[in-house]
């Protein structure tokens, strides 16, 4: 009994398609993986690594670090908050932070050469929001010279 040459090319086409459809989707999940940018790495399908909830570190700790390790700031809150978190938004478009109170730390023991400067936002007496951002911009944002 002989095997129908139509069926013979029905099993190779199948085959083929199944192996290259098994490639595309080998392809295609590689290229889901996460995108590594210039301003970090962006995982997709809750992919990437866990994480942990953040534990509150309150004012008085912050101030003790600071003083650890002899920095030099700029602290805002209230109205002095308002007008810099406007300003930021009028000239960089930057949203507002969502915080009661704002130290920048602006010069310390092991500041990157004072390329940059450190954000600490607190909102009820805990932090919330850490961030650099550059000396340059920070002295822009903040109204100031860039002597003082």
């Amino acid at each position: 009994m002989t095997i129908p040459i139509w069926s013979k090319v029905l099993a190779g086409v199948l085959l083929s398609g199944a192996l290259m459809g098994f490639a595309g989707f080998k392809a295609y999940s590689e290229k889901l993986g996460p995108l590594v940018q210039e301003h970090g790495t962006t995982y997709f399908n809750g992919d990437g690594p866990v994480s942990t909830p953040a534990v509150c570190k309150s004012e008085s700790e912050i101030l003790a670090a600071i003083k650890q390790v002899h920095a030099k700031y700029d602290y805002r809150a209230g109205d002095d908050l308002k007008a810099f978190e406007q300003r930021a938004a009028e000239l960089k478009g930057l949203p507002p932070l969502n915080i009661e109170a704002l130290y920048v730390i602006t010069q310390d023991d092991r500041l990157r050469d004072g390329e940059m400067v450190l954000f600490i936002g607190l909102k009820t007496d805990c932090v919330t929001t850490v961030f650099g951002l550059p000396t340059k911009l920070y002295h822009e944002l903040a109204g100031k010279s860039e002597s003082g």
